[in-house]
Order: C-alpha cells, then sequence, then structure tokens
C-alpha cells in the first residue's frame, strides 16, 4: 500500500514546503525588520541554489536550470542525470546512467552548446537529446527554455536545452586549476573503476584560456529477463488463437487451452523465453578548450572546442528456451487471465521447446563528437551591440556486434543432425540431448521471472556446440553541421514603451549519414554470401548455390563444440533478479570484442553487405531571420516582455537507397541505388513572453509562441526493411516482422504553445506554479500496418506486421508544474542547515490513439505525472544531499502483437534514489561519497495489462569515493 501511495508524495510535500516556506519568510522578513541580522556568506548548495534562481528570476522566458557548485561538482555522471533535477525533464537510463531526455513528456527538444546548436554522437540522426556520452563534470550547468523567445533558435517543440561550459573569464584574475578522483564500484558488477577529472584556467582580464578534461572508465551491470527480442518493441511476439488445424503452426491446433468450453480465446505467446547477463563497459573521455580576448575598441574575441569520446562494450550472456520459429502455440498458457476482446494474458508459459540454447553476444559502440565555435562580439557602450559567430560540429558513432547460438540439442530435432559438408556427413553436436523437447516453466508472476524444470544437461560442457554466429544491424553513422550567424541589437535611451530591438540572420546547414549493415561470409565455390553462418543454414538458394552437383547442397555453419575455445569458455550464474536457473556454459563475449577479427577467424574474408532500407542520408539547411522588440511599461504594476517573429525556410534533399531483389541466407535486399528527392517549407514563428512584477517578490508570467522541430532524420531517410527467421521444416526464410521508417514528404513537428506561470520569491528561494499547453498540429507516431510480404523466396505466405511513421494531427499536451526551491535559513538552530528543492509535473497528453479497451492514449514516451525532491544539509564543511525522481507509466509503442489495433506496449513507473554527501577538509580539498539508485530499481515492461509482463531491465545500486581540490 506504501509504494501505490509513493509516487504522490513529492507532490503534496512540494505544496506543503512552499505553503511552510511562506510562511517562514513571512516571520524570517519580520525578524529581519526588527533588528539586526548576522550576515551569512552563502556557498556550496546554497549557492548553486541561489544561483539557479536568479537566473530563472532575471529571464526574459519561462526558465529551469541548474548550476554546478563548484568546479566540476554536478553530482552526477552524465549531463542528463542533472537534468532530471528540472521541473518536466523526463529522462529515460541506459545501463542505469542517463541518457535521452523529453521536456514536458516530449522528445522534440532542442539542444544547444552556449546558445548556439550543438552535434552530439548520440543524435547524430535524431531531434531528441542523448548526453549519454557527455560527462557533467565538464560543465558550468544547464538551463531548460520552455517559452521560445524569436532571439532564440527554433528546433524544440516543449523547451531547448542550453548547456553551458566554463570559460577563461569566469573566474578570478590568475591561475586556477582544479583536480579530482574517484573510485566507482557497483552492487553486482564489483569491479573498481576509476574516473579523473581536471580544470587549468588563466586570465589577466584581458586575455585568457582554459581547458577542462573528464575520463573515466566504468563497469555497468545491466541484466535482462523476459521475451526474446524485447528491448525496444515486442516484435518477437504472437497471438495464436485456440481454434486452428494440425497443419497450421500458427495457432493451438484447436486445443481448448483454459478449459472453459470454447475456442474462442487468444493467448499473447513469445517466441521464447531468456534471461541474460549483461555489463557495459564504457571509456567516456570529454574535452572543453576556451580562448577569450578583449581586443579594445567594445571588440572581444571567444574561441570554443569540446569533444566527446565514448568507447562502448555492452558484453551479454544467456538462456533461452524456444521452439525455433516452429510454432506460435508452442509454450502453453499454464495460468492465465481475461484481458479483452477474446485476448488472454498469460502469468506462467508452459515452454516445451525443442531448443534449449546458451548465447554470447558483444555489442561495440564508439561515438566521437566535435564542436567548434568563434564568436566575435561588440559592445563599446552605445545604442547598438552585435555579434557574429560561426559554429562547426562533426558526430559519428559506429556500431558492430557479434552474436553466437550455443545449442545444447544434437540438432535432430529440427532436422540438422548431421549436416552435409564437402568432406560428408558431420555431427552438428554429437554429444547434445536427443529429446524432442526440454520442459521448462517460465512464471512471470512476483518481482522477477522464476524458471523451473532446466535439466541438469546444463553442466556438460561438452554438449554445447555453435549453432550460429552473425553480425548483424550494425551501423556507421556521421553527421556535420556548419552554421553561420549574426545578431545585433539597438538600445532606446528615451526610456519608452520600446526599450530595445533585436534581430539577426543565421544560416545551417546540417549532413547526415546512416549505412546499416550486415557482415556477410562469402562460403563454397561461388563465394555465396552468408549472414547466419549456421547450421541449418543449407545453401541450395536460387541466387546462389554451393554442392555436389548432384542435388545435395552443403552446410554454411560448420560444427565447432564450445570447448574448442579453451580458457574463453565461462560459467554463467548470475541472471539478476531471474531465479531458477543453475547456470550455462557460454562463451566469454569479451572474446569476440574485435568483431572483424573473431568472425573472420572462423568464416574468412567478412564483407559489409548494406541494407538498403535501414541507410541513407540526409542533407537539412535552414536560413533564418528575426526581428524581436523588448519593452517595458507600467499597467498598474511593471510589466516587461518581448514580441518577436522567426521566419525558418527549410530546405530538405533525401537520399533514399532503393530496395532491391531478396537474396538468400539472410543477406539483405540488393542496394539497387540511390532516390533523392528534395522539398521546401517556410515556417513563420511568432512568440510573445509578458512579466508582470505583481510585486517585488511575486511575479506572473505569460506565454505564446508557434514551434516547430524537424522528425528524426530516419523518419525521412529509413526504407523497408524486413526481418527474417528459417522454418528448419522447410528450409524457407520467412519474414516475421518489418520496418517501413521513411517518408520524405512527412511533415515536421509543428505546434503552439501556451504557458502562463507565478513565480514567489522568497529571500534567496523560489516557489512556483505553472500552467502549460501544448496543440500540436502536425506529428509522427509509430504504428502498425498489415502488409502481404514475401518470404526470402519470393513467396507470399501470410499477412505480416509492418512497424511505420504514420502522420498525426489534432494531439493535445497540458499540464502543471509545481516546483519550490528554499534553504530554511530562517528556522533556529540546526534546521537553518537543511532546504529542499522539490518539483512536481502533471502532463497528460492525447495522441489520438486509443487502446484496445478503448482507453485515450498519450504520445509515446511521455509520462503523466513526474515528481523530483531533494533534501539537502549544508553546515560548515558538511554538505549532504538525497535526490528522490518518480516517473509515471510511459507508452513505449502502439498496436504490438500482430499489428492489433489497440494492443499497447507500457513501461511500468520507475523510481530512482540518489545520495551524496561530502566534507571539506580545508578550502582547497574535499573528499566525497556518492551513491546512486540505492533501492536497485528494475524497469518492468508489459503488454497493455500489468500481468502481461513483457521484460524487465535491471540496473544496479553504484557507489562513488572521490576526492577534489582547487588551487
Amino acid at each position: 500500500m506504501l509504494a501505490k501511495q509513493l509516487p504522490f508524495a513529492p507532490a503534496i510535500l512540494a505544496t506543503s514546503v512552499a505553503a511552510y516556506g511562506l510562511l517562514g519568510a513571512q516571520f524570517a522578513f519580520a525578524q529581519e525588520g526588527a533588528g539586526q541580522i548576522e550576515e551569512v556568506v552563502v556557498q556550496g548548495i546554497r549557492m548553486s541554489q541561489e544561483t539557479a534562481v536568479n537566473i530563472k528570476r532575471n529571464a526574459t522566458s519561462i526558465v529551469d536550470s541548474i548550476v554546478a557548485e563548484d568546479i566540476g561538482k554536478l553530482p552526477d555522471v552524465t549531463i542528463s542525470d542533472s537534468l532530471q533535477r528540472i521541473t518536466g525533464v523526463q529522462v529515460r537510463r541506459s545501463a542505469g546512467e542517463g541518457g535521452a531526455i523529453n521536456v514536458r513528456g516530449m522528445p522534440q527538444v532542442l539542444t544547444t552548446l552556449n546558445g548556439e546548436s550543438y552535434l552530439g554522437a548520440g543524435s547524430v540522426t535524431t531531434v531528441q537529446p542523448n548526453f549519454n556520452d557527455i560527462p557533467a563534470p565538464l560543465f558550468a550547468g544547464a538551463d531548460v527554455h520552455k517559452s521560445p523567445t524569436a532571439s532564440k533558435l527554433s528546433g524544440g517543440i516543449t523547451g531547448m536545452v542550453n548547456l553551458r561550459t566554463h570559460r577563461p573569464m569566469d573566474f578570478d584574475s590568475g591561475v586556477t586549476t582544479s583536480f579530482a578522483a574517484e573510485g566507482q564500484t557497483g552492487r553486482d558488477s564489483g569491479e573498481t573503476d576509476s574516473a579523473v577529472s581536471g580544470l587549468f584556467a588563466w586570465n589577466n582580464d584581458k586575455v585568457g584560456v582554459l581547458l577542462s578534461a573528464s575520463l573515466a572508465n566504468v563497469n555497468l551491470a545491466n541484466y535482462y529477463n523476459g521475451m526474446a527480442g524485447g528491448g525496444s518493441d515486442a516484435g518477437w511476439s504472437g497471438m495464436p488463437p485456440e481454434a486452428g488445424t494440425d497443419a497450421d503452426n500458427w495457432n493451438y491446433q484447436g486445443n481448448d487451452m483454459n478449459g472453459d468450453g470454447d475456442l474462442d480465446d487468444r493467448y499473447i505467446a513469445y517466441q521464447g523465453h531468456t534471461a541474460y547477463n549483461q555489463f557495459a563497459e564504457r571509456e567516456r573521455l570529454g574535452l572543453n578548450g576556451s580562448f577569450q580576448a578583449d581586443l579594445g575598441n567594445g571588440f572581444d574575441l571567444t574561441a570554443d572546442f569540446f569533444l566527446t569520446d565514448m568507447d562502448e562494450k555492452d558484453r551479454r550472456a544467456g538462456i533461452a528456451i524456444s521452439d525455433k520459429w516452429q510454432q506460435w502455440g508452442w509454450a502453453a498458457p499454464l495460468v492465465s487471465s481475461e484481458g479483452a476482446d477474446g485476448i488472454q494474458t498469460v502469468q506462467v508459459y508452459q515452454a516445451d521447446g525443442r531448443r534449449l540454447k546458451s548465447y554470447s553476444e558483444v555489442k561495440g559502440t564508439v561515438s566521437e563528437s566535435s564542436n567548434i565555435n568563434v564568436e566575435l562580439n561588440y559592445d563599446n557602450g552605445g545604442a547598438f551591440t552585435g555579434a557574429a559567430r560561426l559554429v562547426h560540429g562533426r558526430a559519428e558513432q559506429n556500431n558492430l556486434n557479434s552474436y553466437m547460438d550455443l545449442d545444447m540439442a544434437d540438432g535432430s530435432q529440427w532436422g540438422v543432425q548431421f549436416p552435409v559438408y564437402p568432406g560428408g556427413a558431420m555431427a552438428s553436436n554429437p554429444d547434445g540431448y536427443s529429446d524432442p523437447f526440454q520442459s521448462i516453466v517460465v512464471d512471470y508472476r512476483g518481482d522477477a521471472p522464476r524458471w523451473s524444470g532446466v535439466p541438469d544437461l546444463v553442466r556438460n560442457l561438452d554438449g554445447y556446440a555453435v549453432g550460429a554466429l552473425s553480425s548483424e544491424n550494425n551501423y556507421d553513422r556521421e553527421g556535420e553541421m556548419t552554421v553561420a550567424r549574426f545578431d545585433g541589437s539597438f538600445d532606446f535611451a528615451d526610456g519608452g514603451l520600446v526599450q530595445s530591438v533585436d534581430g539577426g540572420l543565421r544560416y545551417s546547414d546540417r549532413d547526415a549519414k546512416n549505412e546499416q549493415f550486415h557482415l556477410l561470409a562469402p562460403i563454397g565455390d561461388n563465394n555465396c554470401l552468408v549472414r547466419w553462418k549456421a547450421t541449418d543454414v543449407v545453401l541450395g538458394g536460387s541466387t546462389c548455390s554451393y554442392g555436389d552437383g548432384s542435388g545435395t547442397f552443403y552446410t554454411a555453419g560448420n560444427p565447432i563444440a564450445l570447448s574448442s575455445f579453451g580458457s574463453d569458455v565461462q560459467w554463467v550464474t548470475d541472471f539478476g533478479g531471474a531465479t531458477g536457473i543453475p547456470g550455462v556454459y557460454a562463451l566469454n563475449p569479451e572474446a569476440m570484442d574485435n568483431v572483424l577479427a573473431f568472425h573472420n577467424s572462423l568464416y574468412p574474408n567478412n564483407q559489409r553487405g548494406i541494407i538498403p532500407g535501414q541507410s541513407y542520408a540526409v542533407n537539412l539547411q535552414e536560413t533564418s531571420a528575426y526581428l524581436q522588440a523588448n519593452f517595458a511599461t507600467e499597467m498598474g504594476v511593471p510589466v516587461s516582455g518581448n514580441f518577436g517573429v522567426r521566419v525558418v525556410q527549410t530546405d530538405l534533399e533525401v537520399g533514399q537507397r532503393v530496395v532491391g531483389a531478396s537474396r538468400d541466407y539472410g543477406a539483405p535486399e540488393v542496394d539497387a541505388g540511390e532516390f533523392v528527392s528534395s522539398r521546401s517549407y517556410t515556417d513563420v514563428l511568432p512568440s510573445l513572453n509578458l512579466a508582470f512584477d505583481l510585486r517585488d517578490d511575486l511575479k506572473l508570467r505569460a506565454a505564446y509562441a508557434k514551434t516547430m522541430s524537424p522528425l528524426n532524420l530516419e523518419q525521412w531517410g529509413g526504407g523497408l526493411s524486413p526481418t527474417y527467421a528459417i522454418n528448419s521444416s522447410t528450409g524457407v526464410f520467412e519474414v516475421i516482422s518489418a520496418n517501413s521508417n521513411g517518408n520524405p514528404e512527412l511533415d515536421p513537428w509543428r505546434a503552439d504553445n501556451f504557458d502562463l506561470s507565478l513565480e514567489y520569491y522568497i529571500g534567496s528561494g523560489v516557489v512556483s506554479a505553472g500552467l502549460f499547453l501544448v496543440d500540436i498540429e502536425s506529428f509522427i507516431e509509430r504504428g502498425s500496418v498489415a502488409m502481404d510480404l514475401p518470404d526470402q523466396d519470393g513467396v507470399v505466405r501470410r499477412t505480416t506486421d509492418v512497424q511505420t511513421n504514420v502522420q498525426g494531427d489534432g494531439g493535445q499536451l497540458s499540464g502543471l508544474e509545481l516546483s519550490a526551491k528554499q534553504a530554511f535559513d530562517f528556522l533556529p538552530g540546526i534546521w537553518s542547515n537543511f532546504g529542499v528543492d522539490v518539483n512536481y509535473t502533471y502532463s497528460p497528453s492525447d495522441s489520438g490513439n486509443v487502446d484496445i479497451e478503448g482507453n485515450d492514449l498519450p504520445f509515446a514516451d511521455n509520462s503523466e505525472k513526474l515528481a523530483n525532491f531533494v533534501g539537502w544539509y549544508e553546515a560548515g564543511r558538511l554538505q549532504a544531499r538525497l535526490a528522490y525522481n518518480y516517473r509515471s507509466e510511459r507508452v513505449v509503442a502502439f498496436n504490438q502483437v500482430w499489428g492489433t489495433e489497440g494492443l499497447t506496449l507500457m513501461q511500468a513507473p520507475t523510481t530512482y534514489v540518489d545520495a551524496s554527501v561530502s566534507y571539506d577538509v580545508n578550502d582547497d580539498f574535499t573528499v566525497y561519497l556518492n551513491g546512486s539508485n540505492l533501492t536497485g530499481e528494475t524497469e518492468e515492461y508489459y503488454l497493455q495489462w500489468k500481468d502481461q509482463k513483457a521484460w524487465q531491465s535491471a540496473y544496479e545500486p553504484r557507489y562513488t569515493l572521490g576526492v577534489r581540490a582547487k588551487f
């Protein structure tokens, strides 16, 4: 019961703190009026909170900020971890670290670096910011602008995130240095990881230079339990009905599975059930450099560079039970319940599968970005000020994977016990089990899956052999961006209604290229290109074959015993929360880190096979101009604000690869060339921001703006990409699902934004409440359509569920934001050392979709409720902080499981608790201890109904001990 009430506690607490703060502040101010008050020196957490409050108070629009307490002292790993403390910012975690973010429930968020566009390696082809590769210690702070102004860049629907780095003139003249070193460990990873960061700055009030760096190498636990093929959608799921015939492997063949006397029921089924051990190793480097010079006569020059480099290896090893794509009704529902529309949810599966296997996988990702900025500013104390700025960014992300199936079966279960090779027939796994099926029960009730019936044969190393080896869905992404802009402002000295006018011109040119590919091994005299080097892939296809010339065709995958890998074999017993699995033997995934070399050692001369449906190039050019009037007047109370318009001309060129004929053995379709299309569109984006100073400590803000955001580039450039699996009984590679991603004619996101907020400033704190409405004119959503697609032999056998992009219109997002930043310095004694930073966001939305029970669905990835509570303590040399973050359920994907209209994949609510404590040994030396995810939160995913669990991702608590020095 407590767990259900807990998510709402921060909202109540925020309101209570706000009310208590108002009363307390009135008491404090009364005391100040009555007598002399001792001066309090503000520093540390107090200083960072006070600075964030001042940024909000002095902003010309609705802004929330975070500020580092000291150099390199944002108490988080990535900048996303820090941003989640801001009202309305939702974060998705990757291996427990902050990654992609939303603002007010939407991912269409513009990212800038020191006020101009930033090209990050995590968002080469996307709009949604992903700061997983960007270390927090490099930043002085970040601002989230929620109501646009004409002078700010366009490109976000619900907000803009501006990351602020250090510059040399931010510091006192002379030399400033800082250094930090820390050790990290996790509850499950058990390794001691290291991180160091440092900064050097010098200036003489005329010229300054700065260099800061951050380097970390961490190992993060990231377990997965549940359906095979999950992680982003429920593509490897089906819904077999009870009714059917023995010849139809897509149903339960006329069996009354729940004993209710009819054959009208359907059951959600998975292709397989799996549990795996996964650890992410991340080596993260960040560099920030800056040069500033006063050139005289009102001119000053600033030049910056910002570099990031992250090398990530996701290594996993696990167990899976399946029927090897033979039938959807292979796992009987032992415990089920009524969902809706004749659909039965299943809580316990009797998995009688032909294939019990272990597997190993490594996903290597290298992310690099560099952003350079040169700006010349003019301010000679006169009415006119101006700036010219040139920005250039490059980013790339390269991903290469390797996957190995390790069969415990001897192959007789799907007809490959003795595959044929040029030297004759050979046993694929001579010591594997010969039983037709393995019977395992997977129980999804409770906090984690419980397996039972796992046979003792898993302990027999000699019974494991390589069933398949592949490297698929790899990609190379690269982007380049150039921006030139000129801005000017003229102040009017007469003090009339219009105080100043701002104007500017801007041109940006952004290129992005995505190349998706499989590694293909040439096998046989005809060099047949094979994606799946597997013991059940027979080289008898129509486009290329390899055999004895007499109708007998050879097998692609060689029989390889797992034991032949020697010391690279490991016994895996740690599957996160999943229980009942004694362990499995698997190849240490680290042995495949050099993917190409590993594959070439077993199947020489692998080459890239470009996937045309997922490869594209996009050029996006924007030319914009803006004019903005800044005004101030009296209307009973002082009123200030700005009104302006930005006009954006967009020229879009999309190069899509043409999907040609199918090829055998899992190779991608023929790349039949490039189709280039062009289009242009113009957006006129007015904006108005008003601020009413009702009292010195009470400010009312109102804002309106039209907004526009480009699409993720794949939504313009991607094509049709089928997914195939072999049917061992026929030898045909059958299409099981498909993605259709690109359409150059799709419109960008467009919306009208309305904001109203009230801000009450209490000493150095603030309590605020805001209302917002985002009326979305056009948007893109992920949906599913049924299409008749051929298998790889060209024959259409069934209707296939195709995930695709759909142009939506008429959506709406509205909500309420409450926040309070307050130091309790008005309280007596020890209580004066405490303070809070609390916020709550309520953002219901309507995507226009309904679920299978007729309920309205929000936009994908939007959580209706978001709450943060940060309580802190600061006294003398001691500082401590406890942070609580709650995010309610969210839609992951619409129309799942064979494209069933309204059947929705959901993520359950999440709660994360972090803490930090530090002690200043002296003015220059600090020792600190941080803990993240202290409660060991598990992220749960389910299909429509909470008792139809799809999968869970489990992250570990992590602890950091470090020292920080400054000189």
